[in-house]
């Protein structure tokens, strides 16, 4: 039988009101100790609102629309599942729709959230720039996840990455263990996200005295084909000791270039991830990496959605996440 509120007012010892109140954000007079046992209690009972009776009482559909451009990788899959179970908690399902990180495609999915009634829309990392248009004209309120985006009225939430820190802490890693020259592997060299990421990279070695070598910089798309290829590229063409790359995959198909030419990581040539995805402890070398809180950055955003949802009066949530390195075996 599925869990009730009335079975988690038990177990934690306060009344159903009090429950309510936690699992609808209506808590700001309630102490935190009560706060966390009743979430911990929610989610360890499996609890699920009835969203059903819900919509039938505020004419809401209770779902809330995803788009990410590539529910392969890792970090989106992470990034889904802490969503769609921060949106349970909320009594809201999730809709999820891949992109390709092509804007025709996102347009398409955009279009069918609005025939579907989403309440709202998260919008995932991508290099796509959104119609912003379209958004406004199907006036669903959005939560952006580190994307660039326009002028939208829509727009009720941004989660950030402090990507130049993230790239700044990531490169002094490297420096910090010997190393000089530091090759840079990213995505579409035109994109903010990237310049962003370089700038951070560039700080390091400046302050470091390294001279910058842009013979060292390979940018073109965030997958482990392409870290692949641009790390056989840069055994080719050019000299380093270590490689910086701006997400986990592409530092997993650096590893497996390297491991392809005998280069032992990180003895011959250390490697550092962005993301810090799960996997990333779990390869033959764990990965050393920049912890970017995944399942945070998702339940931020889908909080911030949710919370303008039951308050329309509320203003823009706007929060940047700052990173850390998690150094491992290959470096």
């Amino acid at each position: 039988m599925a869990a009730t509120i009335k079975d988690i007012a038990r177990r934690a010892g306060v009344s159903t009101a009090t429950v309510s109140k936690v699992l609808n954000r209506k808590d700001s007079v309630i102490g935190d100790e009560t706060r966390q046992k009743v979430l911990s209690l929610a989610r360890e009972l499996n609890y699920t609102p009835n969203s059903l009776a819900r919509s039938l009482v505020t004419r809401k559909s209770h779902v809330i629309g995803i788009i990410v451009p590539d529910i392969l990788n890792p970090y989106f899959t992470e990034l889904v599942r802490s969503c769609d179970d921060a949106a349970r908690l909320r009594g809201y399902t999730t809709l999820v729709c891949n992109s390709e990180g092509i804007a025709e495609i996102e347009t398409a999915h955009l279009t069918s959230f609005g025939g579907h009634r989403v309440d709202g829309i998260l919008l995932a990392a991508s290099d796509v720039v959104p119609d912003t248009e379209l958004l406004d004209a199907l006036r669903i309120p959005v939560v952006c996840m580190d994307r660039e985006i326009g002028p939208l009225a829509q727009l009720v939430g941004i989660v950030d990455t402090d990507y130049r820190s993230g790239a700044y802490q990531a490169t002094r890693h490297l420096i910090e263990k010997g190393h000089t020259r530091i090759a840079f592997l990213s995505g579409a060299p035109h994109r903010s996200n990237t310049q962003i990421r370089l700038s951070g990279y560039k700080d390091a070695l400046s302050e470091a005295g390294i001279a910058f070598d842009p013979d060292l910089i390979r940018c073109k798309e965030f997958q482990h084909r392409f870290g692949h290829q641009a790390t056989l590229d840069l055994l080719d063409h050019t000299s380093f000791s270590a490689i910086c790359c701006m997400n986990d995959m592409l530092a997993i198909g650096a590893m497996v270039a390297l491991r392809e030419r005998g280069k032992r990581v990180p003895e011959d040539c250390a490697v550092i991830g962005f993301d810090n995805i799960y996997l990333s402890p779990l390869l033959e070398h764990p990965l050393s990496t920049v912890d970017r809180r995944i399942a945070h950055s998702g339940r931020v955003a889908t909080d911030a959605l949710i919370d303008f949802l039951d308050d329309a009066d509320r203003t823009l949530t706007a929060v940047t996440i700052t990173p850390t390195v998690v150094s491992r075996t290959t470096t």
